[in-house]
């Protein structure tokens, strides 16, 4: 695929869910969980680096739409909430704590669904779908993405040929900063 925007795409800022180590990934959920002060203050003051977006795409998830809100005040543009790049739906496992999808993708592959919801492998298709389509829709535009960490995994390997996530973690404060792919 070539690259027709210029793209910057982050996780949410620190979410309470994050702090309860609590899984939240069912649409019925999607308000629940916000960002907590301190994910607040970090997001404000990185909004505060960027300032001239044309389009800001988020996931509906509270959390998301909250962190796209600080970057949509600093570039005044929409927001613009989509579906395709929400959490992975988690299904039984939803408002659990971490261990028991941790535990259960130990046993199984990403291509399994988790008990009532869907795979990582689901949401890969979908998210990359959506990187696809707005990479056909928009051109010349500098584009932000908030969403959540599988999501921009994906996104960041889709991108970018021998992408590391592992690495990209190490550096860039467990996937919180923004990160920028210009057009190639």
């Amino acid at each position: 695929m070539k690259i027709q925007n210029h793209y910057f795409i982050i996780r949410h800022g620190e979410s309470e869910n994050n702090v309860l180590e609590v899984e939240s990934g069912n649409l019925k959920n999607k308000d629940q969980f916000g960002l907590t002060e301190n994910g607040k203050k970090y997001t404000k003051k990185e909004a505060e680096k960027y300032r001239d977006f044309d389009v800001i795409f988020s996931s509906p998830f509270r959390r998301a739409r909250e962190t796209a809100e600080f970057f949509a005040q600093t570039s005044n543009c929409k927001i613009i909430e989509d579906v395709r790049i929400r959490e992975v739906d988690v299904g039984d496992f939803e408002l659990q704590d971490y261990k028991y999808v941790e535990n259960f993708y130990k046993e199984n592959s990403n291509d399994v669904p988790c008990p009532n919801g869907e795979s990582p492998e689901d949401t890969k298709i979908r998210t990359i779908e959506f990187i696809e389509d707005i990479n056909q829709k928009f051109k010349d535009k500098k584009i932000l993405i908030v969403s959540h960490g599988y999501n921009v995994h994906q996104i960041l390997k889709y991108l970018i040929k021998n992408f590391n996530w592992q690495e990209y973690l190490e550096t860039h404060n467990n996937g919180r900063n923004v990160f920028e792919i210009g057009v190639v």
